[in-house]
């Protein structure tokens, strides 16, 4: 009977990880309330579920002191059978194909699967004059199975059978408070940083750094080069683009990790540590104890299931 449980939980995380290989970043796993490996991994996945829904839904960067507005980026013109007849000029390059591909080509093909129904719905109100133009969500697939969610538009053009169909994308603000009534004053070493920030690499290692907790952090050389770089600007820029430098904000994600694996399983605490990437238990309690104000041993925990 335990053997058919756990088959049933391995499927639930197996499930997880084809949603979110299709984009789907808000299916979450049930819990079990079991406290065993296979209940902290749900965790896991879980919480790395919500972290790759914040940086998709943020255009790709998760940089919390920056606030987004919508703005037309790519448009398509397809005529009542759903035949692509133009596009705007970036569109090859957000979907990864040529322009010869695209023309002619049905625009439900490029849809995500769980879009096609809901464009068609929709469709049909717009042909059939029903509402001159809808706003709904849908999702993109590019050449290389990529999926790309944006909000869009359909909508009749005055005197064409052909309908435009425009994706919006988001365009990030800086929200960063500032003093009222004074004016924002770079110094030339921040103007300098503003020039030759290369927000692309920055949020590769950023998203490295996450998906490689339980390994030992490189040093800043070993990043540049990892990253076509240099440790100057790599430095600078992190520190720039999310307000705090690389070993804090590893240190700062390690233990994000082991509070919940200490809330939410029984794994022993050493083991947590370990897993944190601390060489030993002192030294996690340590780090711990000035992050959160108190020890590890001073949190609840679950209780035995079985």
């Amino acid at each position: 009977m335990d053997q058919e449980i756990d088959q049933q939980r391995i499927n639930a995380i197996c499930k997880m990880l084809l949603e979110m290989a299709e984009g789907n970043f808000a299916y979450r796993i049930p819990r079990t309330g079991i406290d065993d490996q296979l209940e902290a991994l749900a965790v896991l996945v879980n919480w790395m579920a919500e972290e790759m829904k914040e940086s998709v839904f943020h255009s790709g960067y998760s940089n919390p002191h920056q606030s987004y507005q919508y703005i037309a980026e790519s448009t398509f013109m397809v005529d009542n059978k759903f035949i692509i007849k133009d596009f705007s000029v970036n569109v090859p390059e957000l979907l990864g194909c040529t322009s010869n591909e695209l023309l002619e080509l049905d625009f439900t093909s490029l849809l995500a699967k769980e879009s096609v129904p809901l464009f068609k719905t929709l469709w049909n109100d717009v042909v059939e004059n029903k509402s001159n133009s809808t706003i709904i969500s849908l999702g993109l697939v590019s050449a290389k199975k990529l999926s790309i969610p944006a909000p869009c538009t359909i909508c009749n053009l005055v005197g064409s059978t052909e309908v435009m169909i425009t994706f919006f994308s988001a365009n990030r603000i800086d929200t960063t408070e500032k003093p009222t009534g004074a004016r924002e004053m770079l110094t030339a070493e921040e103007w300098k940083i503003k020039n030759y920030l290369d927000a692309k690499s920055t949020q590769s290692v950023y998203d490295y750094i996450l998906a490689n907790l339980d390994s030992g952090l490189p040093t800043l050389r070993e990043l540049s080069r990892i990253f076509g770089t240099n440790e100057y600007k790599l430095k600078n820029g992190f520190k720039h683009l999310f307000k705090t430098t690389i070993q804090q904000f590893y240190n700062n994600e390690r233990l994000n990790r082991a509070q919940l694996l200490i809330q939410y399983t029984r794994i022993p605490l050493k083991t947590i540590a370990i897993m944190a990437g601390f060489s030993t238990y002192p030294n996690f309690s340590r780090a711990f104890k000035i992050k959160y104000g108190h020890s590890p041993t001073d949190l609840e925990r679950p209780t035995m299931s079985r």
